[in-house]
């Protein structure tokens, strides 16, 4: 008998971004291992923001042996809903309501086995206990992000930091499982949140990876690689606003308030440090700085825009906008270099996250310069074959780095790519047939509290 599965994600095609891409991949593949699967996602919104960019290429990769439900935000809070705290938005906790509804129905109609929750937003949470308590199904969180211990995720005040942090504690004690995507942050939960059923095989860790069906290595979409120049390609999204919101004196007050379980530094996260390094490399007359295009994809702020014309190397910089999946990868295919930021951290840390568009960067073979911290994904990088590695806000070392991979592209050494013989584990695929693996011990391992009639 096929099991089934729930997944629940707030965003899923047409939305587009990195918080579409896990689940979609997951529904796409895991029929292949025996799972029928269901999706429960938000209906489309009349309006969209910088988080949640349209996607309509993704929709091609719905199949039909997917059911998708989409559900409507409820307009008035019910006293379930006023009771519990608000951990993302009043939006996101508005539809966790509504969803159960559709949920509950989903789950009797369709005798679902395993509800999966993949997370952010946060507030989904509730929806998971509320499925657990009234209806008896086993729910698993998958944590894309590592929660409450996310030193990018800021809090007002101590007493919503601490909010956070126990309904996260809470949600790991009666998870009936829990999947990581890293495995730096499997271990910060495992340490965190010590109880009886976290265990090796209860709390996993199931990266995030690349789909190679997105690898169509002829040039499509409306970029083509420049013969002349050294092109250095970014997708995706960069914080410069959050940066600029903790400058001057108001800004240094503003971030005195805000409250995290991990101390970070942004500034890694923004085109700062990369310009900053550049610009060194202009005093210094430097062959690269007449030849090198800084090519960014994605939804483009004004504080980024800002950076930009403060450093003044406007000429450089070429901003491409949101691109449909396939084209976002095909620019970093035909791209001379790879620019892979993430923020800096204190003195021993280790970063909790790796970015999602790492293992895209890396199935390409393209030369990544990994502006990085500690932790795994510095670790991908620097054992790639062209992967260059520096601190992340450290423009010396930046333009250290910018000139070692200037140096081989001019010697011809990186036009061919390279991409590391490991990636392979990487691959969509391999990754729904992990999650299928632990999907079947799971429903080996955890049964219904209760019985549910099917319905008629």
């Amino acid at each position: 008998m096929t099991a089934r599965v729930l997944i629940v994600s707030y965003y899923f095609p047409p939305d587009g971004g990195p918080g579409t891409q896990r689940a979609l991949k997951f529904a796409k593949n895991l029929f292949r291992y025996g799972w029928s699967t269901s999706v429960l996602t938000r209906a489309e919104p009349q309006q969209r923001g910088r988080w949640d960019p349209v996607d309509v290429s993704l929709n091609s990769e719905i199949h039909a042996h997917v059911d998708v439900h989409r559900v409507e935000s409820v307009n008035r809070a019910t006293s379930w809903a006023k009771s519990l705290p608000v951990l993302d938005t009043q939006a996101t906790h508005a539809w966790a309501e509504a969803a159960f509804e559709e949920a509950a129905r989903i789950v009797k109609e369709d005798w679902i086995d395993l509800v999966f929750i993949t997370m952010s937003p946060f507030d989904l949470v509730h929806l998971g206990r509320r499925l657990q308590t009234q209806l008896h199904v086993p729910v698993i969180y998958d944590l894309r992000d590592p929660w409450a211990l996310d030193g990018w995720r800021l809090h007002r005040t101590p007493t919503k930091l601490e909010t956070d942090f126990q309904c996260m504690q809470l949600a790991m004690a009666q998870a009936d499982g829990v999947v990581a995507n890293t495995s730096e942050a499997r271990a910060a939960i495992h340490e965190a949140f010590a109880t009886p059923n976290l265990n090796e095989s209860t709390l996993v860790t199931i990266t995030n990876g690349y789909d190679e069906s997105d690898f169509d290595r002829s040039p499509i979409g409306a970029y083509q690689r420049q013969p002349k120049a050294f092109v250095l390609a970014h997708t995706g999204s960069l914080h410069d606003r959050r940066v600029e919101s903790e400058q001057g004196l108001i800004g240094s007050l503003r971030k005195r308030r805000r409250f995290s379980h991990e101390s970070i530094d942004p500034m890694g996260r923004s085109l700062g440090p990369l310009l900053d390094a550049v610009g060194r490399l202009q005093q210094r007359k430097h062959p690269l700085v007449s030849r090198l295009k800084i090519v960014l994809a994605g939804v483009p702020d004004e504080a980024s825009k800002r950076t930009v014309r403060r450093s003044g190397l406007q000429d450089m910089v070429q901003w491409v906008g949101y691109l449909p999946h396939r084209e976002s990868i095909a620019l970093l295919q035909h791209a001379d270099a790879l620019f892979l930021p993430l923020h800096d951290l204190e003195a021993g840390s280790r970063s909790l996250i790796v970015p999602g568009k790492t293992y895209e960067y890396l199935a390409t073979g393209r030369p990544i310069l990994g502006c990085l911290p500690q932790g795994d994904a510095r670790l991908m990088v620097e054992a790639s074959p062209y992967g260059l590695c520096a601190d992340p806000c450290d423009a010396k070392d930046i333009a250290r780095q910018l000139m070692t991979m200037y140096d081989a592209w001019a010697q011809g050494r990186l036009d061919e790519p390279a991409p590391p013989s490991w990636i392979s584990r990487f691959e969509r695929s391999q990754l729904s047939a992990q999650l299928a693996e632990y999907l079947d011990q799971m429903i080996g391992r955890v049964k219904r509290r209760a019985p549910l009639p099917r319905a008629a």
